[in-house]
């Protein structure tokens, strides 16, 4: 969420039937992770509720586009040992360092790369919304664990309190906030390691693997646990991002098709034709791809 002196707006809109609160504003919703809500009149995921809470609807008329690698670029920065300093070339070397995980020629100790493209060589193949969840939640769990190790000039270190895993959820979260109860159901989430595995509390022996060194904790959840349904649900201020998974029907049919290269190199960005689909996308109508695409240049500042 974007704090308002980003943007010029000088207050959160007040709720219509809210209680006089101090001050009279509404303030965002603590750790809020997305707006993927919407009304009659906004649509963002295809879903459909009666209402949309004003500090939502404040930040979805505010967002802004802006290309991926713009995007990247400023996370890293701010992820960075010095985020206050312009570093233009900061995407370019840490795209570098993370090809050998991409090519799969990046190992440490129990972890392989190569188990990406096996895992999502799974997640092509056709079958139904749920039989996609396991092999993506593998194949980014593997990315995560490899990732951690890499070590780029520049970037601060792993913080070991979010140690971050992909998680299987597909259950409600709820959350109050000034009276008002919010609900989300998101398909994976993406959390703290001890967070997700507070959720299979062994009822007998309490938290499992109390004394598994970190290492032996992250690959026996991965192997198991992250795949499954919570018995209990997460804490909502825990979550680092949600995950929805949508493919339309050829895609569920006949699965997708996609020529992998035999690797991987660091290329300037190229927009898919188009960038966004609407919402309401249906395939009878979905615009045909330009046989040319305009190359962009990877050091895009339109984000701000």
């Amino acid at each position: 969420m974007s704090p308002a002196g980003e943007t010029g707006t000088l207050s959160t809109p007040e709720r219509p039937n809210a209680q006089a609160h101090e001050a009279s504003k509404i303030k965002s919703t603590p750790n809020s992770r997305g707006a993927t809500v919407v009304s009659d009149n906004i649509s963002l995921v295809g879903v459909k509720i009666r209402e949309i809470r004003p500090w939502i609807e404040r930040d979805i008329e505010q967002a802004k586009q802006c290309k991926a690698d713009a995007m990247l670029q400023a996370l890293l920065q701010r992820a960075s040992c010095t985020p206050k300093t312009k570093q233009p070339k900061l995407l370019q070397k840490c795209l570098k360092a993370v090809l050998p995980v991409c090519n799969g020629q990046f190992s440490d100790k129990d972890i392989s790369s190569l188990g990406i493209k096996t895992a999502l060589q799974k997640y092509v193949l056709p079958g139904v919304e749920s039989g996609f969840y396991s092999p993506f939640i593998e194949a980014t769990n593997i990315a995560l664990a490899c990732l951690e190790k890499i070590k780029v000039d520049g970037m601060g270190e792993p913080v070991s309190a979010v140690d971050m895993i992909c998680q299987h959820n597909d259950a409600f979260m709820y959350q109050n906030h000034q009276g008002v109860r919010s609900m989300r159901k998101p398909d994976g989430v993406i959390l703290p390691l001890n967070s997700a595995r507070a959720a299979f509390e062994d009822e007998q022996d309490g938290k499992q693997g109390k004394h598994e060194k970190d290492d032996a904790k992250r690959k026996a959840h991965m192997s198991k646990d992250a795949m499954a349904k919570p018995t209990v649900p997460f804490h909502w201020e825990d979550v680092l991002a949600c995950i929805e998974f949508k493919r339309k029907a050829s895609g569920k049919k006949q699965g997708i098709k996609l020529a992998l290269p035999s690797s991987y190199k660091v290329k300037d960005y190229v927009p898919t034709k188009p960038e966004h689909l609407p919402v309401d996308y249906d395939d009878d109508l979905a615009p045909v791809p330009s046989e040319t695409q305009e190359t962009q240049p990877a050091s895009d500042n339109t984000c701000k």
